[in-house]
């Protein structure tokens, strides 16, 4: 990959892809399919989803709901990607209005019409959350509603609109660089494409140098939220850990600036990596402090769920 046009456009292929299949996996999951696409293609984990907003707001893709978060039962929410696409939109609703009247049939033991189905089942989704009835029924509601907005915006949906529009969500975005995992295969390098030789470990402190440096003057201007969503929560703990900033972080923290579960984990898990090297670096036995009062903190948080 070259530029980011050529990236957000290769991942926009990979979910027509998926949309071939006549299976309930024919629409990708939020649950997977980021990671998926962060591994073939190279991708920093926490990058996916600002791609994928990309592709929405440019109209390219819509994003739907198929289960809602519940801290309650401990669900987190899960959405499918499907692109706005006329006919593939229309077969998918075919095939996922079939499965509901099986779905339905086998849960209550009645074979009603989809559009019975969906209007007596549309106030009873949230009881059905997370069940694989609630997660068709979900998905098909929703699909329909990607129909119908198709429909009443046509202007908007087409070739056009949608180019200009990408072309304007690009230029206001970070850098092609600033997705890319450089310690796993280059610039979104395709899983399993030829790749060069490892480089050597000044050059790797060379390429950390320059996204560091990347990095700092993009948070410069952008939110904390928007920096995490394009660097991830990995690289932006190794920065701060390694400018010895933890007090910093654990303020962050508290002020509920970084709030994800998987985040404060992912946090957590460098701290211990960071504060095991202190007997090679000294500097970090001063912080010893502050080392334990953040992993207190993160623990605080998770603890409260």
């Amino acid at each position: 990959m070259k530029t980011l046009a050529e990236l957000l456009q290769a991942i926009t292929m990979e979910i027509r892809k998926k949309h071939t299949g006549r299976s309930l996996q024919s629409l990708p999951l939020s649950d997977e399919f980021p990671q998926w696409i962060a591994e073939r293609y190279s991708l920093l984990p926490f990058a996916t989803h600002t791609l994928f907003k990309i592709l929405a707001d440019s109209h390219l893709i819509f994003i739907i709901p198929v289960v809602e978060a519940d801290r309650k039962e401990r669900i987190r929410r899960v959405e499918g990607y499907v692109v706005a696409e006329g006919n593939i939109i229309k077969s998918m609703v075919e095939f996922f209005g079939d499965e509901l009247i099986r779905a339905y049939s086998t849960e209550f033991s009645m074979k009603y019409s989809v559009e019975r189905i969906t209007k007596e089942f549309f106030p009873r989704l949230k009881e059905y959350n997370n069940t694989e009835l609630g997660k068709i029924a979900n998905i098909l509601i929703n699909l329909m509603g990607c129909q119908m907005t198709l429909g009443r915006n046509i202007m908007q949906y087409g070739q056009k609109w949608q180019e200009k529009q990408l072309g304007e969500e690009i230029e206001a975005s970070a850098p092609l660089e600033s997705f890319i995992d450089s310690g796993n295969g280059g610039l979104g390098r395709e899983k399993g494409s030829p790749s060069k030789p490892a480089a050597p470990d000044s050059s790797r402190r060379a390429t950390d140098a320059v996204r560091i440096e990347e990095f700092n003057k993009y948070s410069s201007g952008n939110t904390i939220e928007k920096t995490i969503a394009v660097y991830g929560i990995e690289f932006y703990s190794r920065v701060f850990f390694r400018e010895y900033r933890f007090t910093l972080l654990k303020k962050l923290i508290e002020e509920d600036r970084i709030t994800k579960n998987e985040d404060l984990r992912v946090v957590k898990k460098i701290l211990q990596k960071t504060r095991s090297n202190s007997d090679q670096d000294f500097k970090l036995q001063a912080f010893a402090h502050d080392i334990n009062s953040l992993e207190k903190s993160i623990n605080e948080k998770l603890k409260k769920g």
